[in-house]
C-alpha cells in the first residue's frame, strides 16, 4: 500500500471561497482523520456543482474539540461560522440519540499554504461524504495531469 500522505474532503462549493480567502481552520465531524498528522495535504473536492478537487493546503495542526472551544480558541478563522456548524451538528446529534450540540466533537485542522489549482481536478474515485485518505501515488498522479 502506498503512503498516506493526506486527505481529500467534501466542501460545498459556496463554503470553499471562504478558506481560499483567508479563512485557515477546517473544522468537520471526524471522518478519515486518524492518519493525519501535521505537514500532511488536505485537498479540496468541491461537492455539488463542481465535483472536482479545486485546491489544498497543508496541515499546520490536528486537533479534536468540542464547539465552543474552537471559538473561543480560533474565532473568525473558522471557515464555517458557529451558527453553520450547530445546524451541521443537529442531524447528528439525532441520529447518536440527542444530547446538545456542544457535546459533539470536532476534528480541527489548522492550514497553512492553502492554494486555489488554476482548473479543476476530477478524481479517479468518488469521494464520499466522510473524505478519503490520499496516498503519495494518487497525488503524484493527480499532480501530473
Amino acid at each position: 500500500m502506498s503512503e498516506i500522505i493526506g486527505v481529500i474532503y467534501p466542501v460545498p462549493s459556496n463554503l470553499l471561497q471562504r478558506i481560499f480567502s483567508g479563512k485557515d481552520v477546517f473544522i468537520k465531524h471526524p471522518t478519515c482523520f486518524k492518519q493525519l498528522k501535521p505537514g500532511h495535504k488536505v485537498l479540496f473536492y468541491a461537492s455539488h456543482e463542481i465535483r472536482g478537487i479545486v485546491g489544498e493546503a497543508t496541515i499546520k495542526s490536528v486537533g479534536m474539540m468540542k464547539l465552543d472551544e474552537i471559538y473561543s480558541k480560533y474565532g473568525e478563522r473558522v471557515f464555517i461560522t458557529k451558527e453553520e456548524a450547530r445546524s451541521y451538528s443537529r442531524p447528528l446529534k439525532d441520529r447518536r440519540g440527542g444530547g446538545p450540540y456542544r457535546d459533539v466533537t470536532f476534528l480541527v485542522l489548522e492550514l497553512e499554504d492553502i492554494k486555489k489549482y488554476d482548473r479543476v481536478v476530477k478524481p479517479r474515485r468518488f469521494i464520499t461524504v466522510g473524505g478519503k485518505y490520499l496516498t503519495k501515488q494518487e497525488y503524484e498522479d493527480m499532480r501530473s495531469h
